[in-house]
């Protein structure tokens, strides 16, 4: 089932712009200008992500790792116990924020303790709850979109719960609609309205962040494989071209056909026989590029990257420091950002490019792909929504059978021992029972632990789930933890029953 996102208020991350501008360059041929570039040069080869970036922009990205743990922990609660208070979660500062309107469930509030082992979570009050902003918002949206040419152009939920915003331009004598009565709070803002936005030579396994044409030039996105059956696919934006078109790369080779597509969510699918698990990130005519080691949910808050083959070209690297600012559009569920040094977010061209989030070990994780963008305003579909579109489709990180990833935080050390938090993701299908194994490279000996049931045997860890948490669903997360004696360390690798994980 789709999920529904919110706005972040502007009163805890102000900023974000809006619209509808498509980032698709022309077909090949239609000007001088989309002729394709020289086939790419090896260059660069040892080169990281966290290379190209500002130190500042870097340490805020992977200083966001165990934040976005805690908030996956405490997303996969919600969605499979009791929301009937939920508002919204969201990345403030230094700590993950739960706007809840009354009293939190014990199965929430449960995994809220759990979650603050790994980061501080904070649990405000909301003023409504998501349900009643959803219901709302479903009567503003009709006045909101029936004519094009007034003032409004969309209806937000604000992620803390205040009340509703209606997106306005600035556009001279406009007027606004007549909006009916909710009883929900409801502020206007004026937001300036987005476009839609569309490398040069890969080869296959085909990757991300590359050039690629049909009806028009794009960017593709992930090479993504179906945790199913196998199949490879390159990920990109809907609005690229239609279902049976066949794509080739920037120098004419062929990649595939389109196969699946979703034109609410402007997700589509390129049927390939092997996709790659990188991702360009450094001009049109060199390789750099970062491995994509698997996917992550989306915040209010968290900061990103965008590495679209016409920005590459004309910046010979990534767009870094987007903010996620809101995380809902009606029918589209379009995620939005703001690029907050003011750079322009996208250009014509980078339409399907990946979105991700930098690990400090310089890989990334798939967060979604470029839709539209309006100066520094940034619109793109997130992972967890080409999921809920394709199926279990997860990034190809080189392991057909990595479904699965382990995040591992040493929260403390004295002399003689630590504490660590593991939180395991599904990137497949649901999990029911599960065990979790690893080996210690050095004397290290489990002491103390919670949310699971631990037996070690020399180095060898296996930890099996108790009975409130055996279930991990498709998408979700789990949180387990302990304390050692010995020095602070980080196993590897980690297996889930049996499978190793990225």
């Amino acid at each position: 089932m789709t999920r529904t996102w919110n706005a972040i208020a502007r009163t805890v991350l102000a900023g974000g712009l809006i619209g509808a501008a498509a980032l698709a360059g022309p077909a090949p041929g239609v000007a001088a200008s989309t002729a394709p570039l020289q086939p790419l040069r090896v260059a660069n080869a040892g080169a990281s992500v966290l290379d190209l970036l500002p130190a500042a922009t870097s340490d805020r990205m992977t200083a966001q790792i165990p934040l976005i743990d805690a908030a996956s922990i405490i997303r996969t609660a919600i969605e499979t116990g009791n929301s009937t208070g939920y508002a919204g979660i969201g990345l403030v500062d230094d700590h993950v924020t739960l706007w809840w309107k009354g009293q939190l469930p014990a199965s929430v509030a449960t995994t809220v303790e759990s979650a603050r082992r790994t980061a501080p979570v904070e649990v405000v009050d909301a003023t409504y709850s998501q349900v009643e902003l959803k219901a709302a918002a479903a009567r503003l949206d009709p006045a909101v979109r029936a004519n094009p040419k007034d003032a409004a152009h969309a209806v937000k939920l604000r992620t803390d719960g205040s009340g509703l915003e209606i997106a306005v331009t600035g556009t001279p004598n406009a007027t606004l609609p007549k909006l009916p009565a909710t009883g929900v709070r409801t502020t206007v803002v004026a937001r300036q309205p987005m476009v839609p936005r569309s490398r040069e030579d890969d080869a296959a396994p085909w990757n991300g962040g590359a050039r690629i044409w049909a009806s028009y030039g794009c960017t593709s996105g992930f090479g993504v494989r179906d945790a199913g059956s196998g199949a490879n696919y390159l990920l990109t934006a809907g609005h690229c071209s239609e279902v049976g078109e066949e794509w080739r790369d920037g120098t004419g080779t062929p990649i595939g056909p389109a196969t699946h597509k979703n034109q609410d969510h402007d997700t589509m699918l390129i049927s390939t026989a092997t996709a790659g698990g990188d991702v360009y990130t450094g001009g049109s005519n060199d390789e750099t590029r970062v491995r994509v080691t698997g996917w992550t949910e989306v915040f209010p808050g968290q900061f990103l990257c965008q590495s679209g083959s016409t920005t590459a070209g004309e910046l010979a690297r990534p767009v870094c420091n987007f903010r996620v600012d809101f995380h809902y559009d009606d029918r589209e569920d379009l995620v939005e950002a703001t690029q907050l040094d003011g750079e322009e977010a996208a250009r014509s061209g980078d339409s399907g490019g990946p979105v991700y989030a930098v690990q400090s070990d310089g890989t990334v994780l798939a967060a979604g792909t470029v839709t539209r963008s309006g100066g520094a305003g940034l619109g793109f579909q997130d992972f967890a929504t080409a999921r809920d579109d394709f199926g279990a489709i997860v990034p190809v990180t080189g392991t057909a059978s990595t479904t699965c990833r382990v995040s591992y935080l040493v929260t403390d050390s004295w002399s003689g021992g630590f504490a660590a938090s593991v939180t395991v993701q599904n990137s497949g299908s649901a999990v029911s029972g599960w065990s979790l194994g690893w080996s210690f490279p050095g004397n290290q000996v489990v002491q103390g632990h919670w949310h699971g049931q631990f037996q070690q045997t020399g180095a060898k860890v296996t930890v099996t789930n108790e009975a409130h948490n055996a279930l991990i669903p498709a998408g979700g997360s789990i949180n387990l933890g302990f304390t050692a004696s010995g020095s602070p360390t980080t196993p590897t690798p980690f297996t889930l029953n049996g499978a190793a994980c990225s």
